[in-house]
């Protein structure tokens, strides 16, 4: 008989009934999405056992029906607890914060009925039913995905702005549906339908949305913007916005972080918005703008790429040309759905959630993950989680270990990498929550001592083994080339150390953090201590990275390979010598720079720390690496970055830099390198809120808005000129090149020609005097 492949649980949902929760998971499997309903369950948390009297008194008190399980559990701080199950969720929630304010004591009782019940039962991505006994299995969801987007007027927070148009795509059915009369120049090779009133308009959405049926909704800011626009207006009108697989309409919940924030909960499908979605994978831009991602993923942006007056522009279409209209909403739409798939998001996303048991819509979540993956496992030790806030000691851990650099210019130098530092100090020294808690009260030879007074039982953890898992998955993800899992994999271990040393973990404890990070200070002190005294130099060393300057060496790459095996063979043997532990340090060789600068603190002979640049050598020929210079920084024109690119370039390859040098000036001063001379901010705030200091792009920002007092932008361009700093495209002075020359072109030069023994001052007056 063939058996059936695993679902992919989509989503998960509750509600309350007179019968108890009702659960339901909405599971994929080819193609086809079924409703997995558990009626008649119960809500679950634990109280102190000793205080039972008192809880059974607050119960009756406020007429609440709990049932008070048999089995204890142990706390981590040493008390007894005991499982009490409820009916309501909401009133559990209600009786225990009415507990705690007259002193008593409950635990876990912030998780969800339907997350408990995948947890405690490891269904994470998939599911499979033997004997209708759901067991985990992985599972490869076929997903079908639409993506929305909108037009409004000038959108003010707080207000709902009329609604032009609405634009779905969804593979290969596309359309925009725009409100009033289509203006437009020929026939159009658009989908485009013209309805009469908004009203129209929401309910063509929502037909159209429940006929193609997908199993997720994307778009960029889509839960903040466009649905809720969306859902302002029907409830303008009145109608529902039912677009949950059952005709239900979205549940929204404000975050606690931020309440003009929102959560959506839509039955049977899911929300996953793209800026979240590209942070969760660590994809990192310079902003998470629609624009600059997909310039940079998909060499292709906007239809209205670069315009001063977008908002004018797009009111200007929508009233006299709806092909262009209707082509610059659909290219928003279909740009996020190329988005997702040109980054691999749906794998990452579906690999993910079979790893951390996350649904596909929560953008990071390290705290909840390391909660699903942890928690059930802790149970079946006998003990349960504390509550965040629980811990006593509230001091800072210290972050990765920062080397003093050797600055000056280079050739041959190594760069020497510890695979995975903190997983692998997890592993190696078992640094483990409950290990923490059992060895406080271990005999001597049963624990390994950490940091801050830690010590780690030997045999009692879970941690370790948790990373040993990952570690065995992620191989064979690499053996398969698996890139989405290999991802996934690498971020959920090295996001185990931020949630141990995060006063928002429930398990948070300063001596796990520095347990981690102090032994990785002291790694990389002793590797560099190895390295010396195999006779060669280390210039700098970064978290889980040590350079070294392979002088005078016939073969670098092969002493990089060889340092990296000498190290580890050496920490195998130390540690089984020290603490009679295996050792899962392991170093690679990772680079070879033919070409290296470490330059100074600027004003001083002090070497800098995460700046850098060099020459690799690479399947496609050399390459020039830039790290924390100016080149790669967002906040420097694009004037300085190109020169610091090429007079880089130049003295790494020994060209001719000084009449180059002199030839930027005068360029500059000539006004040949006007359009490369802006700037470009992001405002955090409103420019009314910039009270106390207003720095250049604030300054800029203001008299843009008294030049347009409609603009209400959160990026702003401008330039620096004889008459302060002024906005484009409202610059009506000369521009200031000597602030271009003194603030970006001379110390950029400077920071290299320091080694050569030049200075820009002297060989700019040399040189221009040649002319």
């Amino acid at each position: 008989m063939h058996k059936p492949p695993a679902e992919f649980i989509l989503s998960r949902h509750w509600t309350e009934t007179d019968q108890g929760i009702e659960l339901r998971y909405w599971l994929i499997s080819q193609g086809e999405a079924r409703c997995w309903r558990i009626n008649a369950q119960e809500t679950t948390c634990f109280i102190a056992e000793h205080q039972l009297p008192k809880w059974q008194s607050l119960w009756k008190k406020w007429g609440q029906t709990v049932r008070v399980g048999k089995q204890t559990f142990k706390t981590f701080n040493g008390l007894t607890a005991i499982p009490v199950y409820g009916q309501s969720y909401r009133q559990q929630r209600r009786w225990v914060r009415q507990g705690r304010d007259i002193g008593l004591v409950a635990w876990e009782d912030d998780i969800n009925p339907a997350e408990r019940f995948l947890m405690e039962r490891f269904l994470f991505g998939g599911v499979e039913f033997h004997q209708q006994k759901p067991v985990p299995a992985p599972a490869k969801p076929a997903l079908s995905v639409l993506s929305i987007d909108i037009e409004t007027a000038w959108y003010t927070p707080g207000k709902t702005p009329n609604l032009y148009s609405v634009a779905l795509a969804c593979g290969d059915k596309q359309v925009v549906i725009i409100v009033g009369e289509v203006k437009q120049h020929g026939s159009s090779q658009i989908n485009i339908e013209a309805v009469s009133t908004v009203r129209e308009c929401l309910l063509r959405t929502v037909e159209l949305i429940n006929r193609w049926d997908p199993d997720c909704i994307i778009g960029w800011n889509v839960v903040d913007f466009d649905l809720q626009i969306i859902q302002q207006h029907c409830d303008l009108q009145q109608i529902p916005f039912s677009i949950g697989r059952d005709n239900s309409v979205p549940v929204w919940r404000s975050r606690a972080d931020n309440p003009n924030r929102f959560y959506v909960d839509v039955e049977g499908r899911q929300i996953v918005d793209g800026p979240g979605a590209f942070r969760s994978a660590a994809w990192g831009f310079d902003d998470y703008s629609l624009e600059t991602v997909s310039r940079t993923l998909l060499k292709r942006g906007k239809q209205i790429a670069h315009s001063d007056d977008k908002v004018n522009e797009i009111e200007r279409m929508y009233r006299e040309d709806s092909e262009a209209f209707a082509r610059y909403n659909l290219e928003d739409a279909v740009l996020v759905l190329d988005l997702f798939e040109h980054a691999g998001l749906w794998q990452f996303l579906v690999e993910r959630a079979h790893l951390t048991g996350l649904a596909m819509d929560r953008a990071g979540g390290s705290s909840a993950a390391f909660n699903t993956v942890y928690l059930p496992r802790l149970h079946r030790k006998g003990y349960i989680a504390p509550n965040i806030g629980e811990q006593p000691l509230q001091m800072e851990s210290p972050g990765g270990f920062v080397m003093e650099s050797v600055p000056g210019l280079y050739e041959d130098v190594l760069v020497l990498d510890f695979k995975s530092l903190y997983p692998s100090i997890i592993q190696t020294f078992l640094i483990d929550p409950l290990g923490l808690h059992e060895g406080a009260k271990a005999p001597d030879d049963d624990y390994v001592n950490g940091f801050i007074t830690a010590k780690f039982h030997r045999t009692e953890h879970i941690l370790p083994s948790l990373i040993d898992q990952l570690w065995q998955a992620r191989d064979q993800a690499k053996k398969e080339k698996n890139a989405p899992m290999s991802q996934a994999i690498k971020i959920i271990m090295n996001s185990f150390y931020g949630v141990l040393g995060s006063q928002l973990c429930r398990f948070f404890d300063p001596r796990l953090a520095s347990s981690i990070t102090m032994r990785g200070h002291q790694i990389l002190q002793e590797s560099r201590e190895f390295i010396e005294q195999k006779g060669h130099q280390v210039i700098y060393g970064d978290t889980d990275s040590i350079f070294v300057h392979a002088q005078n060496a016939n073969d670098p790459a092969g002493l990089g390979r060889q340092l990296a095996s000498e190290l580890t063979q050496w920490w195998q043997q130390r540690i089984t010598d020290e603490f009679q532990l295996t050792s899962h340090l392991e170093m690679e060789f990772e680079t070879h720079y033919k070409k290296f600068i470490m330059p100074t603190i600027r004003g001083t002979e002090m070497g800098s720390k995460k700046r850098y640049a060099g020459i690799l050598n690479t399947d496609q020929g050399e390459k020039l690496i830039f790290k924390g210079l100016e080149a790669v920084r967002s906040d420097w024109t694009k004037m300085a970055k190109t020169f610091q690119i090429e007079l880089y370039r130049r003295i790494f390859a020994g060209e001719n830099h000084k009449q180059w040098i002199a030839e930027t000036v005068l360029n500059l001063k000539q006004g040949k390198l006007d359009a490369q001379l802006v700037y470009k901010r992001r405002l955090r705030r409103s420019v009314e809120e910039y009270q106390k200091q207003r720095p250049p792009h604030v300054q800029a920002a203001a008299l843009k808005q008294q030049h347009n007092p409609n603009w209400r932008g959160r990026s702003i361009e401008y330039v620096k000129t004889v008459n302060g700093w002024q906005p484009l495209p409202y610059v009506n002075a000369t521009i200031d090149y000597d602030h271009y020359i003194e603030k970006q072109i001379e110390p950029i030069a400077d920071a290299i020609l320091h080694f050569l023994g030049e200075t820009f001052a002297e060989l700019v007056d040399e040189q221009l005097s040649l002319f």
